[in-house]
């Protein structure tokens, strides 16, 4: 039987190991990751949450269709940051060289190909997209640097729809992009005032959205990778472990009107960070938590970031598991809004019970930041004494005919008591 020639065979097992050195010597190296697609498993629970809906920044979304109504906006706000350079020419010449030196770290950055895109066109669009950004940016913080017909600053939903889309985990480009255009295109005298960095001007423009204050941004000024890290960041906790107990697992807590029953009181608190809970003495302290369409957004992707990122502890992840817990029923709901803990701008109270029941399915949590406090709210619950005084207030006590009962029969007792005694003490005199 004649044998295939063997000059057959080799060129075809060439071609195929080929095609895998290549990809081998494109694979972008896991530490650089830091922008990914959000997992099916998060997106089957709320897809919207993580789209934008009128602007794509980055390659993850160019090119759909409902943010094409947006890139001539974007040319125009890259226009006006670029006019107010000595030379405009220049700087943008100086901007493009910039990126395209930084082609391979930027493609590093996404934990998929990006291949479909040459450099150029890669170059482009994250110049575009920056210039974009950060004139937006200057003309939120400086009213006057405004125009009179900017349909942006001039449409009501447009800033907030902009906010929310920034902040997608599926929206973003490298911070260094940012901040290397953001040296070249922006000089403090051209802007007539002193010069804010770039992390107080996302900060400014973000802030409305985020229930923190100024004095984290200290927090953010270390490096991030994107502007979804540097929200994150502004997010982190006084301190970075408030209870060390629960490393080897952990236990969960009631929900808030079962807890109230068992003696324990809710307070809201005021504090610099989200994650800032206490518990002591029976009072559960929580600072106030604003929920509304845009932050339900946020902290869905800012918990994908968590769930990928591997130099981010899972803080709000640790907090929502918490939250998901002490909300079991639209009417821990209401408990928990009538001590002004939440701040609900999102819908009836069956809406927050559901969005909070749903935000962490599907979530996979390694180290429980909270887990020193449940242990610490269970062995209160658990203690019998706490429960039965717990259970005589709420039986005796919320009723104000019961309470008058009690105190009546209290006297009546006593009374009797007495009467008992001196009829003793007349008898033996």
């Amino acid at each position: 039987m004649d044998q295939l020639p063997i000059t057959n065979q080799v060129p075809a097992e060439k071609t195929w190991l080929e095609s895998i050195k290549i990809e081998l010597a494109h694979l972008n190296p896991l530490s650089n990751w830091s922008i990914w697609r959000v997992p099916n498993n998060l997106l089957a629970i709320n897809k919207d949450a993580y789209s934008p809906h009128i602007i794509s920044i980055g390659p993850l979304h160019h090119g759909e269709q409902n943010v094409l109504a947006m890139e001539v906006h974007k040319l125009h706000y890259m226009l006006s940051l670029l006019a107010r350079t000595p030379d405009p020419a220049k700087s943008l010449d100086e901007c493009g060289k910039a990126i395209l030196r930084f082609d391979k770290h930027i493609r590093a950055c996404y934990a998929e190909p990006i291949d479909k895109y040459k450099e150029n066109d890669l170059a482009k669009m994250l110049l575009v997209d920056g210039c974009f950004i950060l004139e937006l940016f200057l003309r939120f913080s400086m009213a006057d640097l405004r125009l009179q017909d900017d349909p942006v600053f001039n449409t009501s939903w447009m800033v907030l729809t902009l906010r929310r889309d920034l902040a997608l985990l599926e929206n973003q480009i490298p911070f260094f992009a940012l901040e290397w255009l953001f040296k070249l295109t922006v000089k403090p005298g051209a802007i007539g005032q002193s010069l804010p960095t770039l992390p107080e001007l996302a900060f400014d423009f973000f802030k409305s959205s985020l229930y923190i204050n100024r004095g984290t941004l200290a927090v953010s000024r270390r490096i991030v990778p994107h502007l979804l890290g540097l929200i994150h960041n502004c997010y982190l906790p006084s301190s970075s472990r408030p209870n060390p107990r629960g490393r080897g697992g952990w236990e969960f807590i009631h929900c808030s009107s079962v807890l109230l029953e068992a003696g324990i009181e809710f307070k809201r608190d005021t504090t610099s960070s989200l994650f800032d809970l206490k518990f002591g003495n029976g009072v559960f302290k929580i600072p106030p938590l604003r929920i509304h369409d845009s932050t339900v957004s946020l902290f869905q992707n800012l918990i994908a970031y968590e769930q990928r990122f591997h130099g981010s502890q899972q803080y709000i992840t640790s907090y929502f598991l918490l939250m998901d817990r002490l909300i079991d029923t639209p009417s821990d709901v209401e408990l928990l809004v009538q001590r002004r803990i939440i701040e609900n701008d999102f819908g009836g109270w069956e809406d927050v019970s559901a969005f909070f029941n749903s935000i962490c399915k599907q979530i996979v949590l390694q180290d429980f930041y909270y887990a020193g406090l449940c242990e610490d709210v269970n062995a209160y619950y658990n203690t019998q004494w706490y429960r039965y005084k717990a259970d005589f207030r709420k039986d005796h006590c919320k009723n104000p005919w019961a309470f008058i009962s009690l105190v009546a029969g209290f006297v009546l007792l006593s009374f009797t008591a007495l009467q008992t005694v001196y009829s003793v003490v007349a008898y033996y005199k």
